[in-house]
């Protein structure tokens, strides 16, 4: 059986040497964006979070205690991660990628996984959720970086298992159901194949047009998703039961009007709008600072998406542009799908604001992947890798020698006529 260590060896040559990597400007200025996003995300799970806290808890601090811990292994895990080689990393992920993706099935097994408004995302270990189906994109992130990179240098069998993997990875997601998750790592993975330019558009095509056609089969056989895609298009006709976060959620933004209602004065908060520490932690944001600082917060992922992709452009080597991209992506865009889902764009998923909801597994994934980002920009300069075209095997025959009914002198003779 194929497997990932039969992938084209990096020559020596190609390992970056000290002076290629760096701490460059782009480099610094992602690891600044990256604190001030998780300094601020922290402050709105503060107060998000106090009124939850207290009933469920009887603590106001619960959330951001357990929080802050997830926090510092994340920002661990981040700093050891930019201070690894991508060649490295990825070796850590194929070792990784084979137990994770055994646990976002194992969810779905009775007594194994923990189940929540009808999906099985979790895995209870000492008191602790893991959510598998986050801690694996890391992972999903490097496998498809390495895959596309090199798409030209495989054969048709690894090419095919490269692929298996990861599409065997997206329908486990979306069977567990999380078909938001799903979605996005599709549509993310989607965006650096046709970045890396090394797979032909029939291939992409081909396989986006069978991916959503399932979606449609999935939505169709889940009650409780159609339900919801039913409710979002005529959310007033249920108001109490399933549309009954959206509107809440809605509330909360116009509450905020321009200017909000000031950091830990919002009023949804407090037993009206539900997961409001999670789920729609945005709504809160929006209340509690308005329009202006809705605004703010949305040019701030912008910025973030700048540099994101200016580092992917400025990559040297096609498996660290793709990394970068990928990361870039699946951060800005999850943040985005979150802000959508909270002013009604799109029917409501189980979607959360990265590095600013509440939940360890998506907070350390997050960091994870910004560790991943910050890695990319300090190998920009690393050199291209150079590998060669994978060729169909062709037996080799030896070949035979002509026999000569002449004799050797008789040769040697007629040679010398000649």
């Amino acid at each position: 059986m194929t497997t990932w260590s039969e992938l084209p060896k990096l020559p020596p040559s190609s390992t970056p040497r000290p002076q290629e990597v760096t701490w460059a400007t782009e480099a610094r200025l992602l690891l600044a964006l990256i604190c001030g996003w998780l300094t601020f995300g922290l402050g709105m799970l503060f107060s998000a979070s106090l009124a939850e806290g207290i009933k469920e808890h009887g603590n106001a601090f619960f959330f951001i205690i357990r929080q802050l811990g997830f926090a510092g292994l994340g920002i661990g895990l981040m700093v050891m991660i930019s201070k690894t080689s991508v060649d490295r990393l990825f070796t850590y992920a194929r070792l990784s990628f084979v137990p994770l993706l055994l646990a976002v099935f194992l969810v779905r097994v009775p007594n194994i996984g923990s189940q929540l408004n009808g999906a099985s995302r979790w895995i209870q270990f000492y008191g602790i959720s893991i959510q598998p189906s986050e801690l694996i994109k890391p992972c999903l992130l490097l496998i498809g970086a390495f895959l596309f990179a090199r798409w030209r240098f495989l054969n048709f069998q690894m090419r095919i298992y490269g692929l298996a993997s990861i599409l065997l990875t997206i329908a486990g997601i979306a069977i567990q159901p999380d078909l938001g998750t799903s979605v996005l790592l599709f549509l993310v993975l989607l965006l650096m194949a046709i970045i890396s330019s090394n797979i032909r558009l029939a291939w992409i095509f081909s396989t986006t047009l069978a991916v959503a056609a399932l979606a449609v089969l999935k939505i169709g056989s889940t009650p409780y998703q159609s339900k919801r895609i039913t409710a979002f298009t005529n959310p007033w006709e249920n108001a109490q039961s399933l549309s009954f976060q959206l509107i809440q959620s809605q509330v909360a933004v116009s509450n905020g009007s321009l200017w909000g209602t000031g950091f830990g004065l919002s009023v949804q908060k407090v037993g009206f709008l539900p997961y409001s520490y999670s789920d729609f932690i945005f709504a809160v944001i929006s209340e509690e600072f308005g329009l202006i600082g809705s605004v703010i917060f949305i040019l701030f992922l912008l910025s973030f998406l700048i540099v994101g992709l200016r580092v992917a452009v400025r990559c040297a080597d096609p498996i660290r542009r793709l990394l970068a991209a990928g990361s870039t992506f699946l951060l800005v865009g999850q943040s985005f799908l979150h802000i959508a889902v909270v002013i009604g764009a799109v029917p409501p998923k189980g979607i959360p604001l990265p590095l600013v909801s509440y939940g360890g597994s998506g907070l350390i994934a997050s960091l994870v992947c910004c560790g991943l980002l910050i890695r990319s920009a300090r190998e920009m300069y690393a050199p291209v890798t150079q590998l060669r075209v994978a060729e169909p095997s062709v037996p080799k025959f030896r070949r035979r020698r002509r026999s000569s009914n002449l004799s050797r002198n008789t040769q040697v003779e007629l040679r010398k006529i000649l």
